[in-house]
């Protein structure tokens, strides 16, 4: 039986969508069908809290809008909405950062962080931190560039990428590299025999996981018990995958 996964990017970059889509497409092979959508509101990238904050309620929409799908990801390194999103999905949801953290730290290696964003780097700590991998991580660098000029012009970025991946293993000590976002998909790839140390990205790691997953035997929802409270401006998806979730 084919695996169906729905991969959500939150940004509305449909460039970044489509370089997703055809990593993970690579990545999961014939066994796979990647249904890749585009978040329907919200910022082209995200590199600061508030677009966090937006792409959150983007991600849970289009989670709801879709029914077809044995597991989804969440195509952003902050995991923007993934435990609510776990809340209200109708089969596993797997986001970049948990995905690839839980890859690059597996066996208690040290691990750096190579990305862009420096607003984001409290929030990155954080994230390290809440999965216990602090005392593992040995360094975060980041590009001097955004998530847009990343994803349009990987090839101009691939020295610096190189640069600090290696800066990391070399100064800081660590024994992989993960490469935090959705522009770095496939990374390891590009950058192959250029780093000392295996090197992970987050899209990757999260379609392996998703791959792994047992097949969804989860059903229609029991019909809604719960009072229909007010969700003014919420789309109706949503708000009815709410409902579905109190009322369990």
């Amino acid at each position: 039986m084919t695996r169906r996964i729905l991969l959500v990017n939150p940004n509305t970059s449909p460039l970044v969508t489509g370089l997703l889509a055809a990593e993970a497409r690579r990545v999961a092979g014939p066994s796979a069908e990647i249904k890749a959508v585009t978040a329907p509101f919200g910022s082209a990238s995200l590199e600061c809290r508030a677009e966090l904050v937006v792409a959150a309620h983007a991600a849970l929409q289009a989670i709801a809008s879709h029914d077809d799908y044995d597991a989804a990801v969440i195509g952003a390194f902050g995991d923007p909405g993934l435990a609510a999103a776990r809340d209200i999905a109708r089969a596993p949801v797997f986001g970049l950062g948990q995905s690839g953290l839980r890859a690059a730290a597996a066996r208690g290696r040290r691990f750096a962080i190579v990305t862009v964003g420096e607003r984001l780097r409290l929030d990155i700590e954080a994230m390290v931190a809440a999965r216990g991998l602090s005392g593992q991580l040995a360094a975060i660098r980041f590009l001097n560039g955004s998530v847009l000029d990343v994803a349009a012009d990987r090839a101009g970025f691939l020295e610096a990428m190189a640069a600090a991946a290696n800066a990391c293993a070399q100064e800081s000590g660590a024994q992989r590299v993960l490469f935090g976002g959705a522009p770095f998909a496939g990374i390891g790839r590009d950058l192959a025999g250029r780093v000392a140390v295996p090197l992970f990205d987050g899209l990757t790691s999260a379609i392996e996981e998703a791959m792994r997953t047992p097949l969804s035997t989860r059903g229609a929802a029991a019909p809604d018990a719960t009072p229909r409270k007010a969700m003014p401006g919420v789309a109706e998806p949503l708000a009815g995958r709410i409902r579905d979730f109190l009322g369990r």
